[in-house]
């Protein structure tokens, strides 16, 4: 697996990133439903170019594109952000999302030099916030009736895991990947 800058990568990848945004199974858990037009994804493209406070990757699986994690909200005199992620629907479910979140977090706390990283999860993700916990995020609360989802409002879950709650899940959480991808 490998991870390549969004804004590094070629045209055609970039292009991949959108059908991957726009799959049914993805947008399910996304804050909107709507497809990504190829406009809204060049202004968004185009959003990203020396914005200090957003960091977004492709993952790249069997040298195809096979979704994206991301750096968001990232604050500089507070060493903290927020992240996402979202996987190619075909391969949901098979161990990639526990590579990327070992990635990420490696990222965000060596590289990125954070002391606090944050995410949100639609409450009916229960598979992404299981994940999130095994990875040591503690759920700091709950936004309640936040976004509306299929007509109906739906909580987001907070999570939250310090640098020093990584550094103490890290090698737990490698032998587990070690293991897995042997």
């Amino acid at each position: 697996m490998q991870f390549i800058s969004l804004l590094d990568a070629t045209p055609e990848i970039q292009a991949e990133v959108r059908n991957l945004r726009n799959q049914t199974a993805v947008r399910k858990f996304m804050y909107t439903e709507h497809e990504i037009s190829l406009d809204e994804h060049c202004a968004w493209l185009e959003s990203l170019k020396d914005n200090p406070r957003q960091s977004v990757f492709v993952v790249m699986h069997d040298d195809k594109p096979a979704g994206v994690v991301s750096l968001n909200a990232i604050n500089a005199l507070h060493h903290s952000a927020d992240w996402a992620f979202y996987l190619d629907s075909a391969l949901q479910g098979k161990g990639i999302g526990s590579q990327v979140e070992l990635w990420l977090l490696n990222h965000a706390f060596d590289i990125v030099r954070l002391e606090k990283l944050n995410c949100e999860v639609l409450q009916s993700n229960m598979a992404v916030i299981r994940l999130h916990e095994k990875f040591g995020f503690v759920i700091e609360g709950v936004r309640r009736q936040n976004v509306i989802k299929d007509g109906r409002r739906m909580d987001v879950v907070l999570l939250g895991i310090t640098r020093e709650e990584w550094l103490e899940q890290r090698p737990k959480m490698q032998a587990v990947l070690d293991r897995l991808t042997r």
